[in-house]
């Protein structure tokens, strides 16, 4: 079996499981076994939705390829930011991440009880775990075989942070986080994969770090969809409760707004469409947070983003990533004091700029599909593959 941990936000478990399905069809492919996946279930019913949006048809088809862990997920969504005051988020790590890690530990040692969507259990043990995969976790699971996906080490955020007068973080706080949980749990993990672009793409002297492999993406480039919808604009909702205030403005654009499925109530919106729906081209913008999903999205399928600006207390990876979406040109950072049509002004030439993004990771890594990418490396390693020519592969964002 593959386990599964993660960060906060609908994002990161999405990619886990992608990157598990991925692992699956990339064993499967060498005529090897394939492995049901463990899913923390961190946001009850919401998580459930969404999965079952984007997974449906292989939920269907095999009832225990995807299997839900409510213990572990309890024990996640004590230790994620819930988007209020980040001081306080890691004030709360540094009190309570070491005993939830060991409780968490303990029970991963043991007996585990899982749930399919239908409700119906199944009782496996520690032994049943073949590997973990993770993105941006926070915790270190002690498991022998781990890789790490991520956009960003959280050792690196929390520091470079400290050094940001005008975040106006306890500096003594985040490096003491930093030291005692955040190079814990990264050191936990063998392989650390690391996309283009993340957080720090904007910082040319930035050296390569933990030995990591570049990737593209860490996401599935978007289906072709040609659906006959009216022309509008995507809007992503964070998977952060306490950030949810940060898309009332979208209604100001005058367009058609398009949300996903779990998304309710919201007068003349569209809730039918997943996130994959950006690469319709009658998508002519997308308005989120610069959370990498939402960036991938729009620059894998040229549709601008549009998002709101990062505000204190937030979690500071925003911070940073703002500094790499402005560099680049995948986004245009909402200024509420601009008249709504300026901004799309603002916002259209950026197709352009993708374009070029994408022909530049393209020819440096042969494909756009990081998942398959990091799928592929991963079944090699399983398989005693040498993988040391995936190391040598500089980052081409510069």
């Amino acid at each position: 079996m593959i386990i599964t941990t993660f960060a906060h936000g609908n994002g990161p478990y999405s990619r886990t499981i992608d990157l598990g399905l991925a692992i699956n069809k990339e064993l499967d492919k060498r005529g090897c076994e394939e492995f049901p996946i463990i899913v923390p279930l961190v946001y009850g019913e919401r998580q459930k939705r969404i999965m079952l949006e984007d997974f449906k048809y292989i939920i269907e088809e095999n009832p225990n390829s995807i299997l839900l862990d409510e213990f572990y997920g309890q024990i996640l969504n004590e230790l994620f930011f819930k988007g209020d005051d980040f001081n306080k988020h890691l004030e709360h790590l540094l009190k309570n991440q070491p005993k939830l890690e060991e409780k968490l530990r303990d029970y991963l040692s043991g007996t585990l009880k899982l749930k399919r969507f239908d409700g119906s259990e199944r009782v496996i043990n520690d032994k049943d775990i073949s590997f973990e995969i993770s993105h941006n976790p926070r915790v270190a699971t002690g498991f022998k075989y781990s890789f790490y996906t991520t956009i960003g080490y959280f050792s690196e955020i929390l520091e470079r942070a400290s050094l940001e007068e005008s975040l106006g973080f306890d500096k003594t706080l985040l490096m003491e986080v930093k030291t005692k949980i955040a190079d814990k749990i990264e050191n936990d993990k063998k392989i650390h994969f690391m996309p283009e672009p993340f957080v720090f793409s904007y910082d040319e002297k930035r050296k390569k770090l933990k030995d990591e492999i570049f990737t593209p993406p860490f996401i599935h480039v978007p289906r072709e969809n040609k659906e006959d919808v009216p022309e509008g604009m995507y809007v992503m909702i964070t998977g952060i409760d306490g950030l949810m205030g940060l898309f009332d403005e979208v209604s100001k654009f005058g367009m058609k707004l398009y949300y996903p499925p779990f998304i309710k109530n919201i007068e003349g919106a569209d809730n039918t469409h997943t996130p994959e729906f950006v690469a319709n081209p009658n998508i002519k913008f997308q308005f989120g947070r610069t959370g990498w999903s939402t960036v991938w999205w729009s620059h894998m399928t040229e549709t601008p983003l549009i998002a709101p600006a990062y505000t204190k207390g937030d979690d500071p990876e925003i911070y940073f990533n703002e500094k790499t979406v402005k560099k680049f040109g995948l986004a245009t950072i909402f200024n509420p004091s601009l008249k709504s049509k300026d901004i799309l002004l603002f916002a259209d030439p950026l197709r352009y700029d993708m374009k070029k993004i994408n022909e530049i990771l393209k020819s440096n890594y042969g494909i756009l599909d990081g998942i398959d990418y990091t799928a592929n490396i991963i079944v090699d390693f399983i398989i005693n593959k040498d993988i040391s020519h995936y190391r040598n592969v500089n980052p081409c964002l510069r």
